[in-house]
């Protein structure tokens, strides 16, 4: 490889797919929880809330945690405040953090809150599960539930017969945490995709699942766009035609990752995806010889091209000099 293999990102990926997917994520994950919640008064998402009373916190600003407000099935309000925990080791300060926030919550708004805990961390040994402090015969003691992503390997046969979307956020992030080497990484990552592609989900849910799967599992720029060639194969194969917006995803990807890093190399990456759609749109397929002009490309090629996708009838005159 002439990179070094990149880094997932875990922390946005799981804010938004918790967002999306919380419903579904108490239904598998908590289910005894789950039908003790009004569900059809839905739920409230107070994540702002929470940053007011974490501020200044001594145990630190994680940007994992969440304030979820519900209604349960007596109709008294209710705070979910969940805590998802994505490091490597064992946090020291964990369980200090839980309580620190719980009590914080309880003097704002003196409701029931139940404090929950997701562990993405590959120590089997580390689950943290109760706070206690106590001085001269005085103790204030918590104690939470946790789940740990790594108990669900021996359930993949279950996870992935779901039809719960849930349960793929699991498989997909298990198969993310896999020490792998970048070839493995591209055979991990397409398979998961292709299975998406040939089950009966809803397309929001596909689109939603297929973002995230991008975003845990980083390929070296070489192999990502052996990996964009392969999906694209794929989409005509099984000629499903909304999940060509596949390439929106990765647009978005490469445009998000040029304005956070100030990588001109992601937003080029990001404009040739984009003219790929447009082509596919108008077009329909685009022969491999185009593709590989395009990722070729220079940044003012490629809007020239881009310019041209409007006015030309046929797909030879957008490259024609």
């Amino acid at each position: 490889m002439s990179q070094g293999q990149p880094k997932s990102e875990y922390d946005t990926p799981w804010k938004i797919i918790i967002d999306t997917y919380f419903e579904d994520f108490m239904a598998y994950c908590w289910p005894q929880k789950y039908i003790e919640i009004d569900w059809t008064k839905g739920y409230e998402l107070l994540d702002k809330e929470l940053s007011k009373i974490i501020k200044g916190s001594v145990t630190g600003n994680k940007i994992l945690d969440k304030l979820i407000k519900v209604y349960r099935k007596d109709g008294q309000s209710a705070y979910v405040l969940l805590h998802l925990e994505v490091q490597r080791g064992a946090d020291l300060h964990f369980e200090e953090r839980m309580y620190t926030y719980r009590h914080r919550l309880w003097d704002l708004y003196r409701k029931p809150i139940a404090s929950l805990a997701i562990l993405i961390d590959k120590n089997k040994k580390w689950r943290p599960g109760i706070f206690r402090e106590e001085l001269w015969d005085s103790s204030v003691e918590m104690r939470f539930p946790i789940i740990k992503l790594i108990d669900y390997k021996q359930r993949q046969e279950e996870l992935e017969a779901s039809s719960n979307p849930f349960a793929q956020v699991i498989v997909a992030q298990l198969a993310a945490m896999e020490k792998q080497d970048p070839k493995s990484k591209f055979d991990s990552k397409f398979a998961l995709i292709k299975k998406l592609y040939q089950q009966k989900w809803q397309k929001d849910d596909i689109m939603n699942l297929i973002k995230f799967i991008d975003w845990i599992i980083a390929l070296p720029e070489e192999l990502d766009l052996q990996f964009q060639e392969a999906v694209y194969a794929l989409e005509e194969e099984t000629k499903v035609e909304y999940i060509t917006s596949f390439e929106r995803i990765a647009t978005q990807r490469g445009v998000q990752q040029g304005i956070q890093q100030g990588v001109q190399q992601g937003i080029q990456q990001g404009e040739s995806t984009l003219l790929i759609s447009l082509l596919k749109h108008k077009f329909k397929t685009i022969p491999r010889n185009y593709r590989q002009q395009i990722k070729q490309a220079s940044p003012d090629s490629l809007l020239k091209w881009g310019q041209k996708v409007l006015d030309c009838a046929a797909l030879e005159e957008v490259f024609e000099s």
